[in-house]
């Protein structure tokens, strides 16, 4: 997706600089205004400025745990009957990330020109996603900010906690797969140009398993850079497919279609927008506009057009059950849930037990699935070692018998 940059003025005037990554340069704009502040200048980035802007965004990035314990300190400062704007001075003085100091003093500047909460904290969509201004939003109408500070951090624990599980649960997998990368390529590019020497002066024929190793190490070292050019240009295609509306919907239902890793990619999804769009009910939210938010922070675009049909749906008076039914994506499970919390008028408490269902399910698949990848890895590896050791050692044993005789 490209990234656009761009400078606006605030309700105060002040000229505000940034960055978003949009489709196309309205889509720019209407973000921009959506964030309460008037476009002066939009323009596309370049690519070099592009990796020169990922570089930056990694050194100056705000961690989920920063944001964790930013909401859990406000929410008890807030609490306790301490002003916002104070609230926000102590916080910043708390902080060790020099960048988000900077972001907390730029928001409490905001609100001192009058701006409300929710709308400063729009200036940063990449820092605050819209789950959490929505939610402030209604905080603050409602004047119950701390509560909704505490549930969002919640939120936020929640699924600190799930990243966490699953991180744990493939790194070994992760570790091995690097692991035989590494031994492969030492082999093909260190060691095994010390036989060929022996194999030209023998001037045998070589065995076809010897022919294809000698080929793919050759490959290795002497072609590597037109190796990297492919891998380049592969991932550069990839990308430009990726960021067109129709490829990215492909290549996400193929994603939900994978064995093995599709269910579970479904099962992390369901339960993400289960526990967004409960917090977002729980908090005073229409069901629409839980619906419209929680769409913006899915980043699958095949459940996205779900959530649009079941929004379009509801806004022609159906229930919520039929389009979630019709989308044939969801299991028959969650389209119960969803039908008895309609029936029942507890929709939050149904979308939080649909995500209490499948929180301690992603771990067991995740499980599962770690414990089939560990044993077809190890059996991969020792397959790619003996095809190594035997495509050695074959045209050895010729050459001793040659020897012999």
């Amino acid at each position: 997706m490209p990234t656009f940059l761009y400078k606006a003025r605030d309700s105060g005037g002040r000229l505000i600089e940034g960055s978003l990554e949009v489709d196309t340069e309205n889509d720019a704009a209407g973000r921009i205004e959506e964030m309460g502040l008037s476009p002066v200048f939009i323009a596309a980035q370049s690519a070099a400025a592009n990796i020169g802007l990922l570089f930056r965004k990694q050194f100056r990035r705000i961690s989920r745990q920063e944001m964790l314990i930013f909401t859990r300190q406000l929410s008890t400062l807030i609490s306790t009957g301490v002003p916002l704007i104070q609230a926000l001075l102590n916080v910043s003085e708390q902080s060790n990330n020099a960048h988000f100091r900077e972001v907390i003093n730029d928001i409490v500047n905001s609100l001192k020109s009058g701006a409300s909460f929710s709308v400063s904290l729009r200036r940063y969509p990449d820092i605050f996603p819209g789950l959490y201004i929505s939610m402030v939003r209604v905080g603050e109408a409602g004047g119950m900010l701390d509560k909704v500070l505490v549930r969002l951090a919640e939120l936020s624990t929640q699924d600190i906690d799930l990243r966490s599980r699953l991180r744990s649960a493939l790194i070994y997998p992760l570790v091995l797969a690097i692991i035989a990368f590494v031994i492969v390529n030492f082999v093909l590019v260190g060691v095994l140009p010390k036989f060929v020497t022996i194999f030209e002066a023998s001037q045998a024929n070589l065995p076809i398993p010897t022919r294809l190793l000698l080929g793919a190490s050759n490959l290795l070292r002497n072609f590597w850079w037109l190796l990297a050019i492919v891998v380049i240009l592969g991932t550069n295609a990839f990308r430009k497919y990726y960021g067109r509306s129709e490829g990215r919907f492909k290549i996400d239902g193929l994603l939900l279609r994978l064995p093995l890793f599709g269910p579970l990619i479904l099962k992390i999804l369901v339960c993400r927008l289960s526990r967004s769009i409960a917090a977002l009910t729980k908090s005073g939210i229409p069901i629409l506009e839980a619906l419209s938010v929680v769409e913006s922070t899915v980043n699958n675009t095949a459940v996205q057009r779900v959530l649009q049909n079941v929004r379009l749906a509801i806004s022609r008076g159906q229930s919520l059950t039929e389009p979630f039914a019709a989308s044939h994506l969801f299991p028959a499970m969650v389209i119960q849930l969803i039908n008895t919390g309609e029936r029942s008028g507890k929709l939050d408490q149904m979308f939080d037990q649909i995500a209490d269902f499948y929180e301690p399910e992603i771990e067991y698949t995740v499980r599962n699935l770690t414990s089939l990848l560990e044993p077809a890895m190890l059996v991969g590896m020792g397959l790619v070692v003996a095809f190594i050791a035997l495509s050695v050692l074959l045209p050895i044993f010729n050459l001793i018998k040659v020897i012999r005789r």
